[in-house]
């Protein structure tokens, strides 16, 4: 089985990881910083390179994110056009519990933009989403699992 991470790129990784575990609550942070022959090949000072991120990833509601720092330079960087959504089951109340603390918690801490707030949905299911201060728009969406259907 295969899986699908969304792996983000900042211009400072290691402020947004920080970020991410005050603000959304990421835990099993790992962060690789970039080694001395990565910082000669990119052309970054070499006692830069501790500072910068090679590779990293956390866990927000037990999903998997992962993230490097910008190294093409691409400037802006833009993340108007793709959008993380967090699912979950609703008829877990631990979930739902989780996810109403993770929307809080981002909402109160001020650096959040909410662009529909996290509430019952007419299709049966609770969603709402937020842009960060990274422009990084995050959905959740909670609805109950024993009502989906298979395609198949």
């Amino acid at each position: 089985m295969a899986n699908i991470h969304p792996y983000l790129t900042f211009n400072n990784t290691k402020e947004a990881l920080d970020y991410y575990k005050d603000v959304l609550g990421a835990t099993n942070i790992s962060r690789l910083p970039l080694a001395e022959e990565q910082a000669e090949q990119f052309g970054v000072p070499i006692e830069k390179a501790s500072d910068l991120t090679m590779h990293s990833q956390c866990d927000i509601l037990g999903s998997t994110i992962m993230a490097a720092d910008n190294f093409m330079k691409v400037d802006p960087l833009v993340y108007d056009s793709i959008s993380i959504l967090i699912d979950l089951d609703s008829e877990d109340e631990q979930a739902v519990s989780q996810a109403d603390a993770f929307w809080n918690k981002a909402v109160e801490s001020g650096t959040v933009t909410v662009n529909l707030p996290f509430e019952n949905q007419f299709w049966g299911g609770k969603m709402g989403d937020f842009t960060d201060k990274y422009g990084v728009r995050w959905m959740l969406h909670a609805q109950p699992y024993s009502k989906l259907q298979s395609n198949s």
